[in-house]
C-alpha cells in the first residue's frame, strides 16, 4: 500500500528545499513499515525560479513527483493537479513546511488505515490560535460556530490545511471547483454530502512553524467566499 503525500508550493522561502527532505525523511521512518510513501509536489507559479532548487528534492527522492507551471492558480488548482496524479492507496495533503507535528501526520495515516474509514481531517488545537492575529481568531471562531450550527459538519474546523483520504474518495475531492484556499472547506462540504466516513484528527502545529499572514482584507474576502460554498 502507497500514501502519496501532495505538496502545492509557492514562493517558498530560502532552504526549504533541503529543509523538506529533512521533514518527509523524518515523517517517513515514523511511518508503518508495510506502507510505501511518495511525494508529489507542484509549483503554482512561483515568481522566482525555483526549478533548481527543487533539484536536491528529486535526487534524494527520485520517485518523486513535480509539476511546475508558470502562472499562480492557487492552492485548490494545485492540489488537483497533484491528486491527478497519484497513484496511491492513501492520499494526504500539506504545506511544504510541513507545519504540524510529525505524531499528528502518523495518528491521521493510522486513522485513515481503519477499514471503515474513507478520509481523515485536521482538528487544530486550541495552541494554533495563539500564532494568528485577534481578529483572524476572531473570524475563524465565527466560522466554527456556523460549520457546527448551521451546516452541521463532521468538524467545526473545516480549514486546516491537513486532511487525508482514501483513493475511493479522489474523484470526490477532483470535482471540487475552489481554486484557492478554500478548497478544504469544499472537498469536506462535498464528503459530507456522499455520507463518506469522515475521522476526525486533533493536530498541532510544530515548534518554530511561523503561520504566514493574511490581509484583513483577505480575510474578509475569504468569508464571504465560504459562505457562498457552503450556501451553494
Amino acid at each position: 500500500m502507497k500514501l502519496d503525500i501532495l505538496i502545492p508550493i509557492f514562493q517558498p522561502h530560502p532552504n526549504w528545499a533541503i529543509e523538506l527532505i529533512e521533514q518527509y525523511q523524518e515523517l517517513r521512518s515514523r511511518l508503518p513499515e508495510s506502507l510505501e510513501s511518495n511525494l508529489i509536489m507542484v509549483n503554482d507559479g512561483s515568481l522566482r525560479d525555483i526549478e533548481e532548487e527543487v533539484k536536491p528534492i528529486l535526487q534524494s527522492v527520485p520517485t518523486a513527483i513535480w509539476v511546475s507551471y508558470n502562472i499562480n492558480k492557487g492552492k485548490g488548482y494545485a492540489l488537483r493537479q497533484a491528486a491527478r496524479k497519484s497513484t496511491g492507496e492513501l492520499l494526504m495533503y500539506t504545506d511544504y513546511d510541513f507545519p504540524y507535528t510529525y505524531g499528528s501526520m502518523v495518528d491521521m495515516v493510522e486513522k485513515l488505515l481503519k477499514p471503515e474509514v474513507d478520509a481523515v481531517v485536521g482538528k487544530r488545537d486550541d495552541s494554533y490560535y495563539n500564532h494568528i492575529s485577534s481578529r483572524r481568531r476572531r473570524i475563524s471562531q465565527f466560522l466554527k460556530n456556523v460549520n457546527r450550527i448551521i451546516f452541521r459538519l463532521p468538524t467545526d474546523d473545516t480549514q486546516c490545511g491537513l486532511k487525508a483520504f482514501k483513493a475511493s474518495k479522489k474523484e470526490i475531492f477532483l470535482s471540487t471547483k475552489t481554486e484557492r484556499y478554500l478548497i478544504d472547506v469544499e472537498f469536506l462540504k462535498l464528503l459530507s454530502r456522499s455520507n463518506a466516513h469522515v475521522a476526525i484528527q486533533l493536530v498541532k502545529l510544530r515548534k518554530g512553524v511561523v503561520l504566514s499572514k493574511i490581509s484583513n482584507l483577505s480575510l474578509v474576502k475569504e468569508m464571504i467566499n465560504y459562505l457562498k460554498i457552503m450556501l451553494s
